[in-house]
């Protein structure tokens, strides 16, 4: 069966090399992107500091934080939306295969094609025009790498999870909007969650979004102690068996009243 799912990965992975002019595009904006976040807080912070946070550490937060966002697997939402309205997602579900699984190792292979020929790229270009700061401790590093795994857990549980609401609507842009509003604010991708006001602190760490950028950067940077991140962890791990129960109980009512449009 792993085999299987090995061919899966490979699959997606080798159809993301059939668009190389769009790597060099996406790479671009990246780069695009995190210069007109360093210039503003360029502006903001000038050579002064914001609760204890310099220019050096934004420049390092902002390509973190941009990296992440690269290599989340939360369009698998674009995946199962298309599948239902061209009726492919039949073939899918006849598959003697797990089909949320199909779905996850689909979305790793474009996971390690995005990590390999574009978040490396553009982490090292832009080390090379803004430079940024490295982990001093080996334990971060491996907190760092622990973080992304239950980083593109939850993007994808969130993803999937917006993605059965289909099975009902046949479209999810309004709620694929919303949460991806949310997800862009409560992430710290707009904003760090250092500089939230007490109120909005509070809200973001109820929620699963700061997994998927705020939390990674921040063990990254050092701006945790083992404790914190420690409790950082389980707290991810709890959110991941939430999402995946919530996503269960939804597959097995999606499953049944299942409506196909063009077939």
């Amino acid at each position: 069966m792993m085999r299987a799912y090995y061919a899966i990965t490979c699959k997606a992975f080798f159809r993301n090399t059939a668009y190389r002019s769009e790597v060099w595009l996406r790479i671009f904006g990246n780069i695009s992107i995190v210069f007109i976040q360093i210039s503003i807080w360029k502006a903001l912070l000038g050579t002064g500091t914001l609760n204890g946070i310099d220019i050096e550490a934004m420049i390092t937060y902002s390509l973190i934080n941009a990296a992440v966002s690269m290599i989340l697997m939360s369009r698998v939402i674009y995946v199962v939306d298309d599948k239902l309205k061209t009726g492919d997602i039949i073939s899918d579900l006849l598959k003697p295969i797990s089909y949320p699984l199909l779905l996850f190792y689909d979305q790793l292979g474009n996971v390690v094609f995005q990590i390999l020929f574009t978040a490396v790229p553009t982490i090292f270009i832009a080390w090379l025009i803004f430079g940024f700061s490295f982990p001093t401790e080996p334990y971060t590093l491996v907190a760092f790498v622990i973080s992304l795994m239950i980083a593109l857990a939850i993007s994808f549980l969130i993803g999937y999870l917006i993605a059965l609401v289909s099975f009902w609507f046949l479209t999810t842009f309004a709620l694929d909007w919303m949460v991806t509003a949310l997800i862009t604010v409560f992430s710290g991708s707009f904003l760090p969650l250092w500089f939230f006001s007490a109120e909005w602190k509070f809200v973001a760490d109820i929620l699963p979004f700061q997994f998927l950028g705020f939390v990674p950067a921040a063990i990254y940077m050092g701006k945790m102690d083992t404790g914190e991140m420690m409790w950082m962890t389980m707290k991810g791990i709890v959110w991941i068996l939430l999402l995946w129960l919530a996503t269960q109980l939804l597959w097995s009512r999606a499953i049944r009243r299942l409506v196909v449009q063009g077939g």
